[in-house]
Parts: C-alpha cells; structure tokens; sequence
C-alpha cells in the first residue's frame, strides 16, 4: 500500500515550497513529506514547518508509514 498522500503523483504545486533559514536567510527547498532539512550555505538544520502526519493516527498504515512507535504515534480503530 502506497499512501496516496505520499505519492508524488498526487501533489499540487505547495507540495515543494521554501522556507528562509533561521540563521543566515538563505532559501531551503522542502518537500512536503520530509521532516527536516539542512541549510546549504551555513548547516543549520531546520524542521519543516508544514509538516503534517496527522493522518497517521487513524491510518491503518500509519505505524509503517512513518515508524509509528519512534514519532509516537498510536494506531486507533475508525
């Protein structure tokens, strides 16, 4: 099972965006389905500020899709 949130296929076009750095102002591309990235011209890593994984609690592959029990997610029965 491929989560059609995850499949790039399905995207729009705020799917990749960018977000200036914190500490020198540069522009860091994201994709909407990465947790963090690192600046390219001073290191810093920077957590993506749109990043959502709520669906992963009441997702029946929400545990495997993300690594359930690292991110503290907990399945519940719909």
């Amino acid at each position: 099972m491929h989560c059609p949130g995850q499949d790039r296929q399905f995207w729009d076009k705020d799917a990749i965006f960018e977000v200036e750095c914190a500490r020198c102002g540069r522009s860091i591309e994201f994709f909407k389905d990465e947790a963090s990235r690192r600046c390219g011209n001073c290191g810093l890593r920077m957590l993506n500020p749109r990043m959502d994984l709520g669906c992963a609690s009441y997702c029946k592959f929400g545990a495997e899709c993300i690594g359930g029990e690292s991110h503290g997610i907990q399945k519940k029965d719909c």
